[in-house]
């Protein structure tokens, strides 16, 4: 059976959800690695470009890659810096809300130190690669420049770009900076992922009109957009897809829904070319996260 290979790039963290008062458990998360362990691995070859620490805690986590089948030759384990974390609590409604404490991690710091020039040769194997706005976040504005000259030097090698907008303000320096950087990449973006908040926090309009213009001016020809629980919308070679989910239950915990939703639907899509049929596994997969404490179940 004919494999698809795909890489993420970005920031995996040890993860506290809180279960009940003030109880927790430990795990392992992050939007990318959310993403990568949600993939049908029986039609995709997955890898992880990232850094952890060295401390006893993170032996685990490549017990953790094993079970989700998650290649972990990409993965550097740094000498000096400990693995980003960050705390999960859920309001009464499921929606997360998170504490990190991440500005100093092995991920962060790796991102900055890597010669990417040297990675167009590895990465130029993969038929896909995979970053978010969480990435570009870690990565200071300079570096980014040899970040962004990779993933031109990998698209022009006809390599499918795939890109979860994912804003958190918090993680950027200003609107500005954030507008910029965004700016620079999608024109580079194959297949794009964003929410109705995405687009809210960036732009202040979260309509699909707006989405749609939005892609269009970026000339972007695959584009999912989540507005909400209820609404989902494709756009590819410009004619629209939209579906329109029936939620009977409510929510316990939101996290890593969309991750899952999104590699739902990269899954699906690979191995049928059918974009309803991709637009409601993905929410089938989001429905049932939502249901489960942590990002990853």
């Amino acid at each position: 059976m004919y494999k698809f290979k795909l890489c993420a790039i970005g920031e995996c963290m040890i993860e506290i959800a809180n279960i009940k008062d003030n109880k927790f458990i430990q795990s392992f998360a992050g939007d990318t690695l959310n993403f990568l362990s949600y993939l049908n691995k029986e039609r995709i070859n997955v890898d992880y470009l990232t850094s952890i620490g060295n401390s006893e805690i993170n032996k685990n986590f490549f017990h953790f890659l094993k079970s989700k089948k998650i290649s972990s030759k990409l993965i550097y384990v740094h000498p000096n810096k400990e693995t980003g974390l960050y705390l999960i609590k859920n309001n009464k409604n499921g929606e997360k809300n998170f504490y990190y404490w991440r500005d100093d991690s092995a991920a962060k710091n790796y991102l900055n130190e890597l010669n990417y020039k040297k990675f167009e040769v590895i990465l130029e194997k993969y038929h896909y690669i995979y970053f978010s706005g969480i990435t570009l976040s870690i990565i200071s504005e300079k570096k980014q420049k040899d970040f962004y000259n990779l993933i031109k030097k990998l698209k022009k090698k006809k390599i499918i770009i795939i890109f979860d907008l994912n804003i958190r303000l918090k993680r950027w320096r200003n609107l500005k900076n954030l507008t910029k950087s965004l700016n620079i990449f999608l024109p580079y973006i194959d297949i794009l992922f964003s929410t109705g908040e995405d687009m809210k926090n960036w732009k202040n309009n979260d309509s699909f009109e707006f989405f749609k213009k939005f892609v269009k001016n970026k000339k972007i020809k695959h584009a999912i957009f989540r507005k909400n629980a209820y609404l989902n919308y494709a756009i590819f070679n410009n004619k629209v897809f939209k579906v329109t989910n029936k939620i009977h239950k409510k929510i316990v915990d939101s996290s890593g829904a969309g991750d899952g939703y999104n590699a739902a639907y990269i899954s699906k899509f690979l191995t049928s070319g059918d974009i309803s049929l991709s637009l409601k596994s993905s929410h089938l997969l989001g429905s049932k996260i939502v249901m489960k404490k942590g990002a990853i179940i």
